[in-house]
């Protein structure tokens, strides 16, 4: 047996085996029970027969609980610990294992659906923690280590495997798709294997500290193909912050509304990058500050904006109270700018409810929560356990643009199409996050 002091075995102890000895301990398994519906057709997809007999045999509703695994990490001996928010989606309880196998109940403190980050409290104290590290100091070609729970369901025990690659990329915009809801912005690529349980667990730098949270891969056959994604730790802290002090996530208000250059307007603009200020609100931080509507903003902070996702990453991760400083492009002048971040204000909006989806107009509160793009539509608010909306996979912050290819612009169109009850096949035209999908289902009444 060798010796810890002998040259073979010192040699063995690199950057990969320290970072992974510092931050493994608080590297913890997540188990979620969920309920989850389904519905039937006694009709056995038979046309005729639902055509004359669906008004006295309803469709079915079937409720089924299912586990799921994930990872997470902790952030305080208090017990406050990070996961994705799509781990712990739907769920009825939450266990929570460390690797030296104490096991603790877990609630969820808060969530930003749009970052896909969650916050966990297990009631437990002096708890090993996590180092957190800067991702706005990250260099391509750096190690990178990931730290989680793969396949947890098939291991008999909770201690986290160890994969290790390189940062290949920074500032990834990853567009949702009908299979995931979120619009990811500025990710980490690294090529660290990241499996399935591995979402929520920490991606680690040399030196021990983490810089992501491990969130999902792109892959053909489900495993990992050495393109994995994970949240930069600074914007997750951020939320972590927020919901540690405040119980939710408070949209953070500048009281501004840009637009992308289109081809015209750039060639006016003497072919600079940027977004065009369309709107400054009435006694907002923007309007104090001294910007006008025309301004075309060309950085935000130290990054420059070269589009509308840059403007919306950057806006994404800024707190309530936060300064900002806002550099435009005025009559070929430069200006600085500093803004304070403010809560959005809320204003009651009307509601109305179909398909099991409570829906409102847009309005700035909405649009800052939700991080909108669409100013035109309805928003979903709220999606009811089993019903066709859920079915059809429709989502919280999701904008409904028509049903059945009749425009919606706004809730009085929604609740027009209530005088005229679909049945069958229906479409859905949502907006998610920047990126348009067709969503159907067949509703039964």
């Amino acid at each position: 047996m060798l010796s810890p002091n002998s040259p073979i075995e010192t040699s063995r102890v690199n950057a990969i085996v320290l970072a992974a000895r510092k931050v493994a301990p608080a590297v913890t398994s997540i188990s979620v029970i969920q309920t989850r519906y389904y519905r039937s057709s006694p009709f056995m997809g038979d046309d005729v027969f639902e055509r004359f007999f669906k008004d006295f045999f309803p469709p079915r509703v079937y409720k089924q609980e299912v586990q799921s695994l994930g990872s997470g990490f902790i952030i305080s001996p208090e017990g406050y610990v990070l996961t994705n928010e799509h781990v712990v989606r739907g769920a009825q309880e939450i266990k929570v294992t460390l690797p030296d196998r104490r096991e603790f109940d877990a609630r969820v403190v808060g969530k930003d659906e749009a970052l896909d980050v969650a916050l966990l409290k297990m009631d437990s104290n002096d708890l090993p923690v996590a180092p957190l590290g800067d991702s706005d100091n990250l260099i391509i070609g750096e190690w990178a280590i990931a730290i989680g729970n793969p396949f947890g369901y098939l291991l008999l025990d909770p201690q986290p495997s160890v994969t290790a690659g390189v940062i290949s990329a920074l500032y990834r915009q990853i567009k949702p798709t009908s299979r995931q809801g979120a619009n990811y912005r500025d990710m980490i690529q690294t090529d660290a294997a990241i499996n399935p349980g591995n979402s929520g667990g920490p991606l680690v730098n040399a030196e021990g500290e983490v810089i992501g949270i491990n969130t999902f891969i792109f892959t053909a056959g489900g495993g990992s193909e050495g393109i994995g994604f994970a949240i930069p730790i600074n914007a997750a802290r951020k939320v972590a912050r927020e919901l540690i002090d405040h119980g939710e996530v408070r949209g953070a208000w500048l009281g501004l509304d840009v637009q992308e250059l289109t081809p015209e307007l750039r060639e006016r603009m003497g072919e600079r990058d940027g977004v065009l200020i369309t709107e400054v609100e009435e006694g907002s931080s923007a309007e104090r500050s001294g910007l006008r509507r025309g301004d075309l903003v060309i950085q935000v902070n130290a990054r420059r904006i070269m589009g509308l996702d840059d403007w919306e990453a950057t806006n994404s991760c800024v707190l309530v109270g936060e300064k900002v400083r806002v550099t435009v492009l005025r009559d070929n002048e430069i200006f600085e700018f500093e803004l304070t971040a403010e809560a959005t204000p809320e204003t009651s909006a009307p509601r109305s409810e179909r398909f099991g989806l409570t829906v409102q107009n847009t309005t700035p509160y909405l649009r800052t929560k939700f991080k909108l793009r669409s100013t035109k539509g309805v928003v979903v608010v709220e999606v009811e356990a089993g019903s066709d909306g859920e079915t059809a996979g429709v989502e919280v912050g999701d904008v409904i643009l028509s049903l059945n290819n009749e425009e919606i612009q706004d809730i009085e169109d929604f609740e027009r199409t209530q005088d005229r009850p679909e049945k069958g096949k229906l479409s859905l035209l949502v907006d998610r996050r920047g990126t348009r999908l067709y969503l159907s289902f067949t509703s039964m009444w």
